[in-house]
């Protein structure tokens, strides 16, 4: 008898697991963004461009996938038809290339690419669409190959180049005008010698 009493309060126990169960992923689904593949029949785009998905303005992922040419994944977060949110580009096997911040539709905050090799190949900084704080390019193996920095308009301040051996060859520093100074042109700034290149 004692042990038929206690069969229902254990079934009603497992029961109630099993909802909560059911309700924990339900809520894990509604949180997850939609992913969209690139070619779905539900995508179109309105008279403005927006993204749309089944008629409405998309909001979630849109993941366009190049597997024979690049092999490359690149997903881009929507709000209302519009990139806004997070960008990147990888590598099939989940190694990242680039990574962007985009606020409805323009660049804005960090901005980030990398080489095959796991090298940074450029970063940057943006505030709705304008430059801000400092533009960095590198050639594979390390070494800076740009530099540059911005007013509070988003004009250039300075601007710098070097070739892969170090050597800078542009050095400009720019007022505000529009007005700049330095050494513009193919020639180098400051050759390094020959013997000292080959000696290092």
């Amino acid at each position: 008898m004692e042990h038929r009493g206690q069969s229902p309060i254990k079934f009603k126990h497992q029961k109630r697991e099993v909802i909560l169960s059911l309700l924990f992923v339900l809520t894990l689904l509604s949180c997850s963004p939609l992913r969209v593949e690139a070619g779905d029949p539900g995508l179109s785009e309105d008279s403005n461009h927006f993204l749309l998905y089944q008629g409405k303005p998309f909001n979630g992922i849109f993941v366009v996938t190049n597997p024979i040419i690049l092999a490359e994944v690149y997903e881009t977060e929507y709000y209302k038809g519009v990139p806004h949110g997070r960008y990147t580009a990888k590598k099939m096997d989940g190694r990242i290339l680039e990574e962007r911040n985009i606020r409805y539709g323009q660049k804005h905050g960090k901005q980030i690419s990398y080489f095959e090799n796991g090298n940074i190949r450029q970063s940057s900084e943006f505030d709705n669409g304008k430059p801000i704080g400092e533009y960095i390019d590198y050639f594979d193996n390390g070494q800076m190959a740009t530099y540059q920095t911005f007013y509070d308009s988003g004009k250039p301040k300075v601007s710098k180049k070097w070739n892969r051996r170090g050597q800078i060859y542009l050095n400009h520093v720019f007022m505000e005008s529009g007005e700049s100074f330095g050494r513009p042109g193919s020639k180098l700034c400051e050759p390094i010698p020959e013997e000292k290149v080959s000696s290092q």
